[in-house]
């Protein structure tokens, strides 16, 4: 997942200035034969504060200066959903590779058509699930495998986090917002992840913000083949809560800090027979599963080598997961 040293660092850009932009921008300056070279934000002075605090050399005040400029190479999708099929689009085709924050798209048709755009301009695009490159989901699989919780019965994924200003996107229904999208999407994927397979029945209940509005709380249930069920539990409005369970015939494993663990050591409870086994879990920095995101993306495009860890085919099937479970929860 890491790149081999090269005489030319991949040049990227960064379209958007949100909350995200704290968490990828630093990454850049750790990852490997790579370069962040611009930021771009409609706000243009917000850009150049940007540009000056992670180092891009160039900040633009529109979206479409940077995907015009020759020298940028990568586009990050950094923007709100509801910008992310427009603008991935247009930078693949400007000739860019691109790596688009989740979830991709708000649909199964913007999924297509990116994807589409992406084959059309021999470009790379991937969706930006940072939380699979985190060492413990490797480990995570390693044990199921390894048959350590014999068969998997069920799994428990909750992203729960208050604090969400009203203002913000993430509350507009026409820029995709709601819960099940914005962090919904981490728990889904978990689970088809854990499964190894997809949802053949789902059921859902939301709390919505107003009539025709985002969904504040989301929880689907979802049956996989071999008996393997999932719930998954996502709100703006409840107490902080973050964690994932995998229940096995033989055992269970706690994963406390599923999307984004603490810096330097994460623990993974491994329970078998009565007996809890502390599974640590070391990364050299808090921003580990970005570095390592970046490297492999920027490796694929490289290398230009299938599969990516986020393929094609793993990005429409997440969409239409969440799809159906947004349609569930609105009776549809």
């Amino acid at each position: 997942m890491t790149i081999s040293a090269t005489s030319q660092p991949l040049r990227w850009g960064i379209l958007g200035a949100g909350r995200i932009l704290q968490k990828i921008g630093p990454a850049f300056r750790l990852a490997r034969d790579v370069e962040l070279v611009a930021i771009a934000s409609r706000d243009g002075a917000r850009a150049q504060t940007a540009a000056a605090e992670y180092g891009g050399r160039w900040a633009y005040a529109s979206y479409a200066e940077l995907i015009a400029d020759p020298a940028v190479d990568v586009v990050f999708n950094a923007l709100h959903n509801g910008l992310h099929c427009e603008w991935s689009i247009r930078a693949l085709e400007a000739g860019k590779h691109v790596l688009c924050e989740k979830p991709l798209a708000c649909s199964c048709t913007e999924v297509e058509q990116m994807f589409a755009a992406a084959r059309a301009n021999g470009r790379w695009l991937m969706e930006g699930l940072m939380y699979r490159f985190h060492p413990q989901m490797a480990e995570v699989q390693r044990r199921i495998a390894a048959g350590e919780l014999g068969r998997v019965v069920h799994i428990r994924a909750c992203y729960a986090s208050r604090g969400r200003e009203e203002n913000n996107p993430r509350y507009w229904t026409a820029a995709g917002g709601g819960a099940l999208l914005d962090i919904g999407c981490y728990g889904v994927s978990f689970a088809r992840l854990v499964a190894q397979a997809e949802p053949v029945q789902v059921a859902a209940h939301a709390h919505f913000h107003a009539p025709g509005g985002v969904d504040l709380t989301t929880t689907a249930q979802l049956e996989f083949p071999h008996g393997i069920t999932a719930h998954v539990l996502c709100s703006f409005e409840s107490a902080g809560s973050y964690y994932a369970e995998i229940l096995g015939t033989e055992g269970k494993l706690w994963i406390p800090n599923p999307w984004l663990p603490p810096a330097a050591v994460d623990e993974l409870r491994l329970t078998r027979g009565g007996q809890t086994e502390s599974i640590r879990i070391e990364t050299p920095h808090f921003l580990t599963p970005f570095v390592r995101e970046v490297e492999h993306f920027s490796e694929c495009v490289r290398a230009n080598h299938a599969p990516a860890v986020v393929t094609e085919a793993d990005s429409r099937l997440q969409m239409q997961a969440l799809a159906a479970i947004a349609a569930a929860s609105r009776g549809v």
